[in-house]
Order: C-alpha cells, then structure tokens, then sequence
C-alpha cells in the first residue's frame, strides 16, 4: 500500500483554525512543515502524525504519487480562481514543474486557448512532450503580440514565475472582468506598480494562493483521472537522482534541462527472505 503526507497541520485551537484556514495559523501552519522546519526532507525516514498521512490509490504509480504535493497546490487555486468557463483565454507565465501541471490540468479539464509565456527555451521544448496545443511563447513574443494587437488580452493570468516584472506585465494583459492569480513565489521584498484606476475601471480580481489546506483529497483524484495522458516524468521533464547525486540535480535545475528533480533514498531495511 502506497501512502503520501500533508506536510503540516494547525494548532486546532486558534481563529484561522477554527475558520477552515490551517495554513495561517501562527503556531502550526507552514511553520510547522515536515522537512523544512521540522526534520524529514532530507532523511530515509520522517516520523508523522497518522492523521496527516493519505493512502494511494493502488492504480497511482508510485512516479504519480510523487507529485500529490504540487497538484494539492493546484488544486487549492484552482479551488480560489474557480469558476473559469471552458473557452476562456488563458496565460500561464512561468514553465517550471508547476507551470508545467497547470497546462496538464487545464487541457484535462477541457481548455484549449492557452498560451505559456517562459522565457527558457529548454523549458518549453518538455512543454511540447505533452502535445497539448498550446501556445508557447518567450516572454519577449508575448509583449510583441500585445503591441501589434491591442486586443491581445486574456480572461485569466496564472502567475508560476514570482517574478515581479512579469507580474506586473500580466496585469495589462488581463481583460475586463479578468482574474490574476499569484501562484509563484516571489521574493518578500519584491514590488510591482499597479493603478487603482484599472482596478475598479476593468473590474479586475487579484488572487494569492498559499500552499494546500484540505486539498490532499482532490489531488489524488486529479492524478487518478489524469494518468499517464499527462503524468508521467519523461513528459514532465522530471529526473530521478540518488540523494548523494545533489550537486548534479540542483545544477540541472538551474539550467532549466529539467522541471523537477525527485530523490530516490534507499531505506536500508534488510530484504525479506
């Protein structure tokens, strides 16, 4: 039987607990994280509490499995973006692994006028692997089609870059009535300009999204129905080392020639006879 665990819990006790909203909580939350603030990540072994542990389905590839986490992630946005109309225009700027699983949940769940804005060409060639057809841009294209077509405007902008100037950018991109989503991290200190004006005057909604609550549920669904159409590491450019191959993974990463590095760990348990 295959498990997976959500990484972090509240406190139970305290107003955004009690509100459904585990990961503001002050003392819990994501300051209580396995493997980031508490040990685990880097380990053969991670002791955690049973409640946060979920069982995978047994038709869930163990390759599949890994990736319960980032489509939780996904999941609690789209949950917070939600409703998008099927033949809504789309962009999605950034094409790292989470960029990479909103094209594979869109085009899933029937949208076809997306165009992914990534300014590594090395990333937008594992894009083409999952044959969406999908417009795949530089971010250089995208401001070139804005200025031949003042038209050239989308209903949705998901943001899987964090990086403030491409933010920005989205926010002229967004019809009236448009929606951006902040899904990538950007650095604390990072700023954009925005008008008010625009705001009000086009009806725009800004939404954050952080981690995952509750959301565990709906990504072992999403990977159950998405399968091998979409979720397979060669088609997601995801590579696997073995923990002592580090170096190598982190470097690859930084080159961009992969979209997620998974660590295999040998436990070290003595073989069954």
């Amino acid at each position: 039987m295959g498990v997976s665990f959500f990484f972090f819990r509240g406190c139970g006790s305290c107003h955004f607990c009690h509100s459904g909203l585990p990961h503001f909580c002050a003392t819990g939350g994501i300051s209580n994280t396995v493997g980031i603030y508490r040990d685990g990540g880097w380990a053969n072994y991670a002791l955690v509490p049973v409640n946060q542990v979920h069982k995978i389905p047994d038709k869930i590839t163990l390759e599949q499995a890994a990736l319960t986490e980032p489509i939780s992630c996904l999941a609690h946005g789209w949950d917070i973006i939600s409703p998008i109309t099927v033949g809504s225009k789309i962009l999605i700027t950034g094409a790292g692994i989470i960029g990479s699983l909103w094209v594979c949940a869109l085009h899933h769940q029937g949208h076809r006028k997306v165009t992914v804005s990534e300014p590594n060409q090395a990333r937008l060639d594992l894009l083409r692997k999952l044959d969406t057809g999908f417009d795949l841009i530089t971010p250089n294209q995208l401001k070139q089609n804005q200025a031949e077509d003042p038209t050239y405007l989308f209903d949705v902008v998901i943001d899987c870059s964090g990086y403030p100037p491409a933010i920005e950018h989205a926010v002229s991109l967004l019809q009236k009535g448009g929606k951006l989503c902040c899904f990538g991290v950007a650095p604390p200190h990072g700023e954009i300009k925005i008008k008010p004006f625009d705001i009000y005057l086009r009806e725009l909604k800004i939404y954050g999204v952080l981690v995952n609550p509750f959301s565990f549920p709906n990504s072992i669904g999403l990977i159950e129905a998405m399968g091998d159409r979409y979720l397979t590491f060669d088609k997601l450019g995801i590579k696997v080392y073995s923990l002592q191959q580090y170096k190598e993974a982190l470097e690859e990463l930084k080159k961009g020639t992969i979209a997620k590095a998974i660590f295999k760990l040998e436990c070290g348990c003595p073989k069954a006879q």
